[in-house]
């Protein structure tokens, strides 16, 4: 893993997306010493066939803290808009409440989704990424909110991010999370609520498609645990091949020496 961050600030768009795409790593992080903190942009509120919007928003931040605490994260912050309607909202003062955080905390790398990521369709992904994107390069310059500096002893360094997607075509960080694969399953599975949207979805594209019934009617929502431990198995095992290890994780990792480079400083 490139240079273990000491700080990382996981920002994300709903609760669970940490866990899919960066569980085992940021539980890996913290198995040795990093610390970690989550920034959850938007309440989830539209991920169920079953409950209300209300309902489901304080379900889900119960187990957004569940998952947490199997990883291994410190704190858990909820910036509350609302799912699917980012597009909707003030980028600037989403951005500006993110660097808000990261001047709290200081980290040195975030983990946040990658808004060049190609074919991704959910605006809420691509808006958090180049939020967090933005903010993690305007956090270290004080006249940019410079309300949010006053007393402050030193602003954030961020050095490196971490972005995930759901299709990479560019990654160039592989991380071996083998013996982190059982704790991001553990995790995953606190989120009942979505685990039981996303398992109850796939039935239903299944049989628009009309797939055969024997291959899927005895899998039910309610009992999710075997099909998500089979899914995450069978996704990070395929990223896992290309590095010789059973389980990985993937990024396109972003360096933040942009004028080191230009400036010829630490590079041949």
């Amino acid at each position: 893993m490139i240079n273990l961050p000491r700080k990382v600030l996981a920002i994300v768009a709903h609760p669970d997306d940490m866990e899919f795409f960066a569980g085992g790593t940021v539980r890996k992080m913290a198995q040795e010493g990093t610390e970690v903190r989550e920034i959850i942009v938007t309440n989830g509120e539209r991920g169920s066939y079953e409950l209300t919007s209300e309902e489901l928003i304080e379900r889900r931040r119960e187990e957004a803290r569940k998952a947490a605490a199997v990883l291994g994260v410190r704190s858990v912050t909820f910036l509350g808009y609302p799912d699917g309607m980012l597009s909707d909202q003030r980028f600037n003062e989403i951005r500006e409440r993110m660097m808000a955080q990261m001047r709290k905390y200081r980290p040195d790398a975030v983990i946040t989704w990658d808004p060049f990521a190609s074919f991704e369709t959910h605006p809420d992904h691509r808006i958090t990424g180049m939020a967090a994107t933005e903010a993690a390069s305007f956090a270290g310059l004080p006249l940019y909110h410079p309300e949010q500096v006053a007393g402050r002893v030193g602003l954030p360094n961020i050095t490196q991010s971490y972005y995930i997607a759901k299709q990479h075509v560019d990654a160039n960080e592989v991380v071996d999370i083998t013996g982190q694969i059982k704790d991001k399953i553990k995790a995953l599975c606190c989120h009942r609520t979505q685990m039981e949207f996303l398992v109850a979805g796939a039935l239903l594209a299944l049989k628009a498609q009309r797939v055969r019934p024997s291959l899927y009617n005895k899998i039910d929502p309610k009992r999710y645990r075997s099909v998500v431990d089979a899914a995450v198995r069978r996704m990070n095992s395929q990223i896992g091949k290309r590095i010789g290890v059973k389980y990985a994780e993937e990024f396109r990792v972003a360096r933040a020496d942009e004028t080191a480079r230009l400036l010829g400083i630490g590079h041949r």
